[in-house]
């Protein structure tokens, strides 16, 4: 066996797999600019009035950005942001647009699904929406139909293959 040949590929943008009550399809990209430090001013000024999300709370139209720690989230919105990496007086912000890759669960048993990959309770009561996800940090908001999950790209190709598993049972 070569340890380079990985047997399971990181989904593309459409790849969609159903089982078990649940249809798990791999988002399109959008935008996404990784900030830390003052994260009000950074919000004001890379996308005014989005509002912050904590851990399975409902992601509203339009941007938002999801809490990971005190000082520091992911602002997602629909398009890249033109922006200029860096510090900027009180906060610091890096593109990020293809260092996540987002995985929607939906169907009638998408909370089944989402709790069966984590142990931490979905239900909006934490201000960050990171959470160990089939033991790998992921971000995990709620969507119209059920969940959320942004994996970085390196191990999407896990967590898209854990989550076949889950539904094929």
């Amino acid at each position: 066996m070569d340890e380079r040949d990985w047997t399971n590929r990181t989904p593309s943008s459409g790849d969609r797999m159903e089982g078990r009550g649940a249809v798990v399809t791999c988002a399109a990209p959008g935008g996404a600019v990784m900030i830390s430090g003052d994260l009000e001013a950074a919000l004001a000024a890379l996308a005014p009035g989005a509002p912050f999300v904590g851990l399975g709370a409902r992601i509203p139209e339009g941007p938002f950005a999801l809490c990971i720690a005190r000082d520091r989230a992911l602002v997602v919105t629909e398009a890249p942001l033109a922006l200029t990496p860096g510090w900027h007086e009180s906060y610091a912000a890096t593109p990020a647009d293809d260092l996540y890759l987002c995985m929607i669960v939906e169907g009638e048993e998408a909370g089944t699904v989402a709790a069966a990959a984590t142990g931490a309770p979905l239900d909006a009561s934490s201000s960050s929406a990171m959470v160990l996800f089939a033991g790998t940090p992921c971000l995990v908001a709620k969507g119209s139909d059920g969940f959320l999950v942004w994996a970085q790209r390196p191990d999407a190709a896990y967590l898209w293959s854990f989550m076949a598993r889950l539904i094929a049972q």
